[in-house]
């Protein structure tokens, strides 16, 4: 049967001279591996469509569980990002974490856009690496199902502090007045910032066409980077090489 869909290259693996498999984020089947015979080739009229982070129109010829690239229509390419080592290690990892987290044969809605849409930063370059893999980070372990609890102390309810703290190994904030009765050591907690505390609450509950609109300084994006890299990795429970390899190429704040 023929399956026609949208969905952005995250992954590309070579097979002999001319050919390699694709790795397809889509809306509908979550990320597809299929077979492009023949791409590599110069003559190939798909060559432009399945290029790593191009975003197309694919037809695919699929068998039981298996697809093979028909034809490919390009709408849109980000060239921009393989022109910075930085961002195009940062965008490698964060399709690592897409291709680790959705599962093949699965509707996923959601996640399609959302990768557009930071890709799209990552090719503009408007803000900052830092900023994007934080909110990256953040947003997308909300759309998994694991979004910490950022409403209001878990003790006391209480929604603004001078003083606040994030749990990480809960998920959850705690105020300065309820530390005592915490029973945590206050060492295990991350204090927060007002500002802080207002960008996490921006990146996980802000809709996908406003999540980049924010600004977070230096002081608190360097503590922010270290919450939202800690917490998601620890929520999926693994690590990353194209992280390890992000941070070799870095040019850190």
């Amino acid at each position: 049967m023929l399956v026609t869909v949208d969905g952005i290259v995250i992954g590309r693996r070579n097979i002999g001279e001319n050919s390699c498999f694709i790795d397809v984020l889509t809306d509908e089947y979550g990320v597809i591996e299929a077979t492009a015979h023949g791409v590599k080739k110069l003559t190939s009229k798909n060559a432009g469509a399945v290029t790593l982070f191009s975003y197309s129109k694919f037809c695919f010829n699929k068998v039981g569980v298996k697809y093979t690239l028909n034809s490919a229509e390009p709408k849109f390419s980000f060239h921009g990002i393989s022109s910075d080592i930085e961002y195009l290690s940062l965008a490698v990892y964060f399709a690592d974490i897409v291709k680790d987290t959705s599962a093949s044969e699965q509707e996923n809605r959601g996640f399609l856009r959302f990768m557009a849409v930071t890709l799209y930063e990552l090719d503009k370059k408007r803000i900052s690496l830092e900023l994007i893999k934080s909110v990256f980070e953040l947003h997308i372990t909300t759309m998994l199902g694991f979004a910490p609890d950022l409403r209001a102390c878990r003790v006391c309810a209480k929604y603004e502090h001078e003083k606040m703290f994030f749990d990480n190994d809960n998920a959850c904030i705690i105020c300065g007045e309820c530390i005592m009765d915490y029973g945590k050591p206050l060492a295990e907690l991350i204090p927060l910032s007002p500002t802080l505390l207002y960008s996490m609450r921006h990146i996980v509950f802000s809709p996908v066409d406003k999540i980049y609109k924010i600004d977070v300084k230096s002081d608190d994006l360097k503590t922010l980077s270290e919450i939202t890299e800690k917490y998601l990795l620890k929520q999926i429970d693994r690590g990353f090489r194209s992280l390890e390899y992000y941070y070799s190429v870095h040019r850190k704040i």
